[in-house]
């Protein structure tokens, strides 16, 4: 197998899924309540300390960020790196916006949020050419293919993160299985994190990886609910009006006093990288 076999393969995950449309500014616009709750979440702690451990996060840092949605990870990166600089680019004008507030809320003056979609970012343009001592990804649909994944080492001057979930056992996971059936799993646990790895190896790059388990919890009402997974399971396939209330029942099946509770338990893979020199 050569790195065109893993491009090919990794190109075919938007054909499998004709509603498939994670690239959109406007999917990530309309899903920004998600992202901006006040749950606390572990995942940006574990993986805040482990580039600390492996000294791929200093004090002075320059950091980018793609796919920062609200800046939660970007904010923390910056709080560890005071003598850098933090740059968080997403796709999602009203995610950059909740990103600002946040910002505001932290006062810190070493971070800055920029509109940008990945996929025609012109980084000589921008001077970005080996400009950051560490790009990170962490559960990014922007780095979906081959290109976007070389754009990512090419911005870097030393190291690069991936992050990607394996697995979910979760609510949502339940109603993927009922409604899209044999579409629902994926057989090599994360296509593109098994895609990246392997390109990053045929490149020579002797990528490393590392696993994290969390647990973080969602409350909605029942019907900010249903109107959410409604509308996650319709970006996968054009829901019958069946389905929708398939979905519907079994959320109400769920619910506790007008409350829907999801506990999401994830195991995440990590690829870290060194840029060759």
């Amino acid at each position: 197998m050569n790195i065109e076999y893993f491009e090919q393969l990794w190109a075919q995950k938007e054909e499998e899924y004709e509603s498939y449309r994670e690239g959109s500014s406007k999917t990530w616009d309309d899903r920004v309540k998600e992202f901006t709750g006040n749950e606390p979440d572990e995942r940006i702690d574990l993986i805040t300390r482990f580039l600390i451990e492996k000294q791929l996060l200093r004090e002075s840092s320059m950091v980018l960020d793609i796919g920062c949605g609200p800046g939660k990870f970007a904010l923390e990166f910056a709080r560890n790196s005071s003598q850098g600089q933090v740059v968080g680019v997403d796709i999602s004008p009203k995610m950059l916006e909740a990103a600002e507030n946040n910002l505001r809320a932290a006062d810190l003056d070493n971070v800055q949020f920029k509109n940008l979609d990945w996929h025609k970012a012109d980084l000589q343009a921008l001077g970005w050419i080996n400009k950051f001592s560490l790009v990170t990804a962490i559960m990014s649909p922007a780095i979906s293919n081959r290109n976007s994944l070389e754009k990512m080492t090419q911005a870097s001057r030393e190291h690069c993160l991936l992050c990607h979930f394996l697995q979910r056992d979760s609510i949502g996971e339940e109603l993927k299985k009922r409604i899209l059936g044999s579409q629902a799993g994926d057989k090599y646990g994360n296509k593109g994190l098994y895609c990246s790895f392997n390109l990053l190896w045929l490149a020579n790059f002797y990528p490393q990886i590392f696993y994290l388990d969390t647990q973080r919890k969602v409350t909605r009402s029942l019907e900010e609910a249903i109107k959410h997974y409604q509308k996650r399971l319709g970006r996968r396939v054009a829901l019958t009006s069946a389905q929708e209330a398939e979905i519907a029942d079994f959320l109400k099946s769920q619910a506790h006093n007008n409350q829907v509770t999801e506990i999401i338990e994830g195991k995440i893979g990590c690829i870290y990288w060194k840029k060759q020199s």
